[in-house]
């Protein structure tokens, strides 16, 4: 035997063994990923889920900066009146000489219309009322005599008030700063508001508790 026949059936056998031994690992390893199939749960899709968008809030185009608006002294009760002939020129606001006025804008004009809150800032109920004065378009008209504004009626929340907490009727502020005789009343130590209340907000701003034990409403 040629030296060329002795290697070619050396590396035949060699080639043959090598064979066998990727054959033995193949079957080895398709029977062990066989086994772990059988082992392995079956995997369930997650379900999807919907995720609710919330809708956007639409905003609101009507002021509300301020809860208690009365109009000024000279104004119709409705306002009718007052909006059909006031041009916002605010002379009221500059001629109130305790600054109880202030302009509030309207969403439907532009314009910014004279209001007050006499919860904040109380009307004086001036006898010649200077607002009245400043108004050349009729927007506020004067008072009659014996005639008096109204903005709301005073009520009382006595919770709040210095005499619920004494016991006894140990303040009478809101009675000695009324402009208007009699409307403040007592029953025992509970102060009490009748319908000649006009709402002017004095014994509001006078009552010395906070939160306040009086308001207009």
């Amino acid at each position: 035997m040629n030296r060329k026949d002795f290697f070619r059936k050396g590396l035949a056998k060699a080639f043959s063994v090598m064979e066998e031994g990727v054959n033995e690992i193949s079957e080895t390893w398709k029977s062990a990923v066989a086994e772990d199939k059988k082992t392995e749960p079956e995997k369930v899709p997650p379900k999807k889920t919907q995720i609710k968008v919330p809708k956007p809030k639409t905003a609101k185009s009507k002021f509300k900066g301020f809860r208690n608006l009365q109009f000024p002294p000279g104004a119709d009760a409705k306002g009718k009146r007052f909006f059909s002939k006031c041009t916002a020129c605010s002379d009221c606001i500059y001629a109130c000489p305790y600054s109880v006025l202030f302009p509030v804008p309207d969403d439907k004009t532009g314009k910014h219309f004279p209001h007050m809150d006499v919860n904040l800032n109380a009307c004086m109920l001036c006898k010649d009322y200077p607002c009245i004065s400043a108004c050349e378009t009729g927007a506020l008209l004067p008072y009659k005599e014996n005639e008096s504004p109204k903005f709301g009626k005073a009520k009382g929340f006595f919770q709040h008030c210095i005499n619920s907490r004494t016991g006894e009727k140990t303040c009478e502020t809101c009675a000695i700063t009324c402009p208007i005789p009699n409307v403040v009343q007592f029953k025992g130590n509970k102060p009490s508001f009748s319908q000649d209340c006009v709402g002017c907000g004095l014994c509001v701003s006078s009552c010395p508790t906070f939160p306040k034990a009086i308001q207009v409403q």
